[in-house]
């Protein structure tokens, strides 16, 4: 008697999570504008996911029939918005590729001290000289920095200081030969684009910084006392990432060359603003990467909130995000052939 109490409250529970795990199918096509509280709702469907998981393997365990429940919204899930788990091994870097390009926020090379170790910066520098991209976009970039990547003839820095935005920058070793700023309107953060000569191919590159969601991963940032705070200022966040997705997306559809979108949506797959800017590009994760993808330093949950995102003309040959302690966010390398 005990156990068929027991078996009822879990169906009940099991029938709310997966009802959000349905409802969160249709995050991707709900703008923030529209509903700003769906946004933040999209950052917990990694724990949908789990929880959903946990349900199947209880009634598997059970050998109870409900185990279709969790089955079906999972099934649905995957179809409508992906999965944050790639069951694939890392494929290792291809000997035969056109081009690569880095991903990475430098969170200011350590300029303000976030981190007690001085040799961040020279650390940074270091690895980027030794994974030798071809293309390296940076988001939080620090100006004075800009003479230590020697290797890379062409840049675009979004400004010749730190002290009005969060600087972007692209550093090349193929020509450039147009450049431009997407500036965003109330916000320090910034796009960037160049277009690239590559083997005779025009490449168009978009480097993204979207406004920043200012979380904290800290449980003191989730106690009771600022959570309503905290709800007030995603939302406002959330309102000025549409914004921006939608600057962007606009800009690229006109774009006459084939392009590639690479930075800090400072959001996951799951929200509008990643399915605005995406569009019909292929995400480099999706196609090769490997495990969680993991791109943020968030405790509580793996948070994939840096991507690249290119054209269906590129073939995608390789994907890695490098879990590495020189910023809160990790950096992000992908491989291309050309067609």
């Amino acid at each position: 008697m005990l156990k068929k109490i027991f078996n009822g409250f879990m169906l009940l529970l099991n029938i709310g999570v997966s009802a959000l795990m349905l409802l969160a199918c249709l995050l991707p096509y709900i703008s923030v504008a529209l509903v700003p509280s769906m946004s933040i709702f999209s950052l917990f469907v990694p724990f949908l996911v789990l929880g959903n998981i946990l349900f199947l393997i209880y009634w598997m365990l059970q050998f109870k029939k409900t185990v279709f429940l969790p089955i079906v919204s999972l099934g649905i899930a995957y179809f409508f918005i992906g999965s944050f788990f790639q069951f694939r091994a890392e494929r290792p870097m291809p000997s035969s590729k056109d081009f690569s390009i880095m991903s990475f926020n430098t969170r200011l090379f350590n300029k303000y001290q976030w981190s007690d170790d001085p040799s961040i910066g020279n650390q940074i520098v270091a690895f980027i000289e030794k994974t030798d991209p071809s293309v390296v976009c940076f988001q939080e970039f620090d100006v004075s920095m800009k003479e230590r990547f020697m290797n890379y003839p062409n840049a675009y820095i979004s400004a010749s200081d730190n002290s009005r935005q969060a600087v972007q920058a692209i550093f090349s070793k193929f020509p450039i030969i147009a450049k431009g700023l997407l500036p965003f309107p109330n916000s320090t953060n910034t796009a960037i684009f160049v277009d690239l000569k590559i083997k005779g191919d025009t490449v168009r590159l978009y480097n993204v910084h979207l406004q920043s969601l200012r979380v904290k991963p800290e449980a003191a940032s989730l106690e009771a006392g600022t959570r309503e705070r905290l709800y007030r200022r995603l939302k406002v966040s959330f309102a000025k990432q549409q914004a921006q997705a939608d600057i962007i997306a606009s800009h690229k559809n006109y774009s006459p060359h084939k392009l590639i979108v690479a930075g800090d949506f400072n959001t996951n797959q799951f929200s509008s603003v990643y399915h605005t800017i995406k569009g019909d590009l292929t995400d480099s994760f999706t196609s090769v990467g490997s495990g969680y993808g993991k791109t943020f330093d968030f405790k509580y949950f793996p948070m994939r909130i840096d991507f690249l995102l290119s054209d269906p003309g590129f073939e995608i040959a390789y994907h890695k995000s490098f879990p590495l302690n020189l910023s809160d966010h990790f950096p992000v390398l992908v491989a291309y052939r050309l067609d």
